[in-house]
Order: C-alpha cells, then sequence, then structure tokens
C-alpha cells in the first residue's frame, strides 16, 4: 500500500512511529506506582499441644495439704495399720530384716542444713515429713505429718564419729520455732554412725555402725532444728569439721531444686490426674488390739501389697453373672489380703522376738563373762594374799628357830 506515496509521505510516516514507540516507552516509564498494601502473612498451621499444661521445672511439687494426701502415693510400696494413738501409720514393704530409715541415700549441704537425698522412691516423702518409730510388733513405721524439712533426724557427734536417728513421734516445733523433743526417748540402736572423712560419701547398710553404745558413750547431742521464716533449718555437724576430715569443698546446693527433683515424679502424677477422679481410698488398716482380744475383719484392698505385687483387677462380669458370686470372690480376696497381712505381721514378731533373744542371750553371754572374770580376778587376789601370807609365817618362823639356836649356843658357852 505504501508503494504510492512520495518520499516525503514516507518520511512522514516513519517519524510519527518514531515518536509513537518513543511516547508509548516514556508513558510505561511514568506511570505513578501502585499502592501496595502490606498484609502480615498468615499465621502457619501448627498444632500445639495444649502449651497451658507445659509448666517451668521449678514449680514442680508435690501438694500436701493433709495426712490423707500421702495414702496413695505410699500404698504401692507398703501398707497402712492404726498403731495406738497415732492413727494410720505407714509401713514399708519388700525390705530387709535389719533394714533402718535413713541408711540409703547420701547428704547433701543446703541453704536450710543438711538435706537427706534418698535412694528410696517414697523418701521424698518419709525423710521429709513426718517421724519414725520402732515397735516389737511393726518394725520400723512412719508417722505422717504435713510439715516439709531438709530431714528429721537428732544429731550425735564426738568420739571421731557422727551420728544420726530419726526423731521420735513426739518432737515438736515449738510456737518460738525451736525443735522441743526428748532424747531419751530414742533408743540407741535407732543411731547409725560414720566416721567425718566418710559423711559425704554414699550411705549404706554395710557402710554404717550400728548400735554401737560404746560410741554413743563417746558422742553428745548436737541437734539444732529451727524455723525461720517459715522454713525449717536442719542443722547437723558443721561443715568446716567435715570438710576437713573429708578434704572436699562443700558446696551448698539450693534446697528447692533437690525437693523438686526428688518429688517430680509424684507431682506429674498429681498435675496430669483427671480434675473429676475420686481421690483414691487409703489403703486398709487394722486397729492396734490388746493382747487377747480378737481383729477385726480387714478391709478390703491391699493390704500387704509389696511394690511389685499388684492385685489383679476382677474381669469384667457378665450381665447375668449373679451378685452371690460376686460377693464370693470379693470376700475370697478379703481373706486372702488378711491372712497375707496376718502372716506379716506373724513373721515381723517372730523376727522382732529373735533378735530380742538374741540380744538377750548375747547380754547373758557378757554378764557370764564379766562374773567369771570378777571370780577369777577375786580368786587370784585370795591367791596371792595367802601366798604373801604363807611366806610371812615361815619368816616368823626362821626367825624364832634362829633366835632360839642363838639362844642355846649364848647358854652353852656360859656354861663352859
Amino acid at each position: 500500500m505504501t508503494h504510492g506515496l512520495s518520499l516525503a509521505t514516507k518520511v512522514g510516516l516513519v517519524l510519527s512511529g518514531v515518536l509513537l514507540g518513543v511516547t508509548g516507552c516514556t508513558t510505561y516509564v511514568q506511570e505513578p506506582p501502585r499502592r501496595v498494601v502490606y498484609e502480615a502473612p498468615p499465621a502457619p498451621r501448627v498444632v500445639y499441644v495444649e502449651p497451658a499444661r507445659v509448666q517451668p521445672a521449678v514449680v514442680v511439687s508435690v501438694e500436701i495439704r493433709a495426712e490423707s494426701d500421702f495414702y496413695e502415693p505410699l500404698t504401692p510400696y507398703g501398707r497402712w495399720e492404726v498403731v495406738g494413738t497415732y492413727g494410720r501409720c505407714w509401713i514399708p514393704g519388700r525390705v530387709e530384716a535389719d533394714w533402718r530409715p535413713y541408711s540409703n541415700g547420701h547428704w547433701q549441704r543446703t541453704e536450710a542444713g543438711w538435706y537427706w537425698a534418698s535412694e528410696e522412691p517414697w523418701g521424698w516423702a518419709t525423710y521429709h515429713y513426718g517421724r519414725w518409730d520402732l515397735s516389737p510388733q511393726y518394725g520400723w513405721y512412719w508417722v505422717p505429718q504435713t510439715q516439709w524439712a531438709p530431714a528429721w533426724v537428732s544429731w550425735h557427734e564426738g568420739g571421731g564419729y557422727v551420728g544420726w536417728a530419726p526423731l521420735h513421734p513426739s518432737a515438736r516445733i515449738s510456737g518460738g520455732g525451736s525443735l522441743e523433743f526428748n532424747a531419751t526417748v530414742i533408743a540407741p540402736r535407732a543411731y547409725v554412725f560414720v566416721e567425718p572423712r566418710h559423711f559425704l560419701q554414699p550411705v549404706s547398710p554395710s557402710s554404717v555402725v550400728v548400735n554401737n553404745t560404746t560410741i554413743i558413750n563417746k558422742t553428745v547431742n548436737i541437734t539444732n532444728i529451727k524455723v525461720v521464716n517459715k522454713t525449717v533449718i536442719n542443722e547437723g555437724p558443721r561443715t568446716t569439721v567435715i570438710e576437713q576430715a573429708s578434704g572436699q569443698r562443700i558446696q551448698p546446693a539450693a534446697v528447692h531444686e533437690l525437693r523438686r527433683k526428688e518429688e517430680a515424679p509424684v507431682a506429674a502424677r498429681q498435675r496430669f490426674a483427671p480434675a473429676n477422679a475420686e481421690k483414691s481410698a487409703p489403703a486398709p488398716v487394722r486397729s492396734a488390739v490388746e493382747p487377747g482380744e480378737k481383729k477385726a475383719p480387714a478391709e478390703p484392698g491391699r493390704a500387704v501389697r509389696d511394690p511389685e505385687q499388684k492385685i489383679p483387677a476382677a474381669p469384667p462380669r457378665n450381665a447375668g453373672e449373679s451378685p452371690q458370686k460376686a460377693q464370693a470372690e470379693t470376700e475370697q480376696r478379703q481373706k486372702e489380703a488378711q491372712a497375707a497381712a496376718q502372716e506379716q505381721a506373724q513373721k515381723a514378731a517372730q523376727e522382732s522376738a529373735r533378735k530380742s533373744q538374741l540380744e538377750s542371750e548375747q547380754h547373758q553371754k557378757e554378764a557370764q563373762a564379766a562374773v567369771q572374770e570378777q571370780a577369777r580376778k577375786a580368786a587370784q587376789e585370795s591367791a596371792r594374799k595367802s601366798q604373801l601370807e604363807s611366806e610371812q609365817r615361815q619368816k616368823e618362823a626362821q626367825n624364832v628357830a634362829r633366835e632360839k639356836s642363838q639362844k642355846e649356843a649364848q647358854d652353852l658357852a656360859r656354861k663352859n
């Protein structure tokens, strides 16, 4: 179509095209910038698992408001009995015949004094709350109380030893914040002793000296438990004494950290238990009775359940199962539990009687040996006196004979 156009026309068309191209480019560059609205990016699709339950480790602790709070957590490790006027008391299960409290663990220095770190799963309760006592029928039993302390012990020191024993249930914190207790109610056999150089080492029944009256007589009571700013302080042997004897520098630990570590497993079970779950019933107990009195049947349940021995749950019953059969099964379990409890109590009584018999025989042997030794010394002394008297009489007789002989010689000389 452009073949018929003049040269001027062609040049005009070319210039027009160039101008139009330039104008179009300029228009694109100078276009006002768009208004960009910045919006927050959408939240990532992350599923959070109940963040409200994640608590700082430092706040994990067991909540003890009443003595009954101990029933459920301690039942798997022993049994509950009503002992005299103390009420419900806890007796550890599956322990050796010579077992005693505060003998499986170690001592740790804290800002609240000496803290007993136990190796036993129930130690968080029985060594930091309540008191211990010893009886021929039950052995060692624990009397629950709700006040927490680094340890509830009576301290002895002297003669190259440091010793401790569980405080008697009669020990109380006075209104002034000091401990009031009668040291004479703690039997000497309740004390265990170690040398100060071994005080910081792990404690076991084989590493302590037990029932040594010679050591006890060389020591003095240094118990000093008091309450300062609502915190129980358990002072015992001085830190400088232990450092010098052991050659170790003692760095006190934070008592709340030690407590948190020991209570964490129990606290976790408390915290995550269903809110509407009913509180577990306490373990069955038997009331203390006078000799000759018949015992009432034990409550149904786990009278002597060991930590590793669980009574199997009853299988689900069919809808048509008779109530009589269910009642018979319940009574059978009750009888078995009661028989097991009686057998365990009988064994404990026999073991206690055996120990008492052995101690009595030992005392008799020592007394007999002392009498025999005294008789032997008396016989030796009597023989020595008799020997001296005999020698004295012989000397006197010899002197008399000599004087008589001399006199006769003198008389004979005068006659001649």
